[in-house]
């Protein structure tokens, strides 16, 4: 479990800093598509890695994923962007994993609406044989609201393999964030997996995941999320530790 304890130190050491920073509004959230996007003619770049333990007490579980994420505000409700997907594990060691494309589209001013709605849709294109790695479609509904220095998110994500006849998967994530500080953000969030239509449930079979975490700006365009993820079923891994950092051009 060092490598996992080493992650967690440099994380905490790094938020340290952060919180005497300049609150930006960039993402709040680890796991949950935020409703907002870029704006026009904006890039932001986001770098996400996730370690996980599929056994917390075995470092011979550990392994890791990482993205690149570049993003562009094409106008200022709609944005795309483009990841570059990295795994890391023993066996394999280092390997390009996939990419991405994704586009986000929200339906109003922030606060307009009762619900805040926007509309996100990815396609992800892995590597290797498409007879055992078929591309994969991804949509996902994004309903946001703020009460004051609360927010709350809920994704509802819909997702089918392209080359396969695989049916659709259902997975969901909601979190809820605070400002502590004009600068610093606490969050709570969860993410559950359903099954596919031929299997869906809401039971102990799927992956489920409880992921409180701490978000802070740096600069008004540079802002780091970090949390542990624990796993609450026997799908789910053990524990992960997830981290984004997010630059704003």
């Amino acid at each position: 479990m060092r490598r996992w304890g080493i992650g967690l130190a440099a994380v905490l050491g790094v938020l340290v800093v952060a919180v005497q920073g300049v609150q930006a509004h960039l993402k709040d959230y680890i796991v949950n598509q935020d409703y907002y996007t870029a704006k026009r003619g904006e890039f932001e770049v986001a770098f996400w890695n996730d370690m996980n333990f599929t056994d917390a007490n075995s470092d011979e579980t550990y392994n890791s994923k990482h993205q690149i994420e570049v993003e562009y505000g094409i106008l200022d409700h709609l944005q795309v962007a483009y990841y570059e997907v990295y795994t890391w594990d023993r066996d394999k060691n280092w390997e390009r994993d996939a990419f991405k494309i994704e586009t986000k589209l929200r339906f109003a001013q922030a606060g307009e609406w009762p619900l805040n709605l926007a509309l996100y849709v990815e396609y992800e294109n892995p590597n290797g044989s498409r007879d055992a790695h078929s591309d994969v479609l991804e949509s996902k509904v994004i309903a946001s609201r703020d009460f004051g220095p609360w927010n709350v998110v809920a994704n509802f994500i819909f997702e089918k393999p392209l080359n396969d006849g695989s049916p659709w998967a259902y997975e969901y994530t909601a979190g809820i964030g605070y400002g502590v500080t004009p600068r610093t953000r606490l969050g709570l969030e969860v993410k559950q997996g359903l099954g596919d239509s031929k299997d869906f449930a809401f039971n102990d079979t799927q992956p489920l995941y409880l992921i409180p975490g701490i978000y802070a700006s740096i600069t008004p365009h540079v802002r780091v999320l970090a949390g542990p993820a624990f796993g609450l079923t026997k799908a789910s891994d053990d524990f992960q530790l997830k981290s984004l950092v997010e630059v704003e051009f």
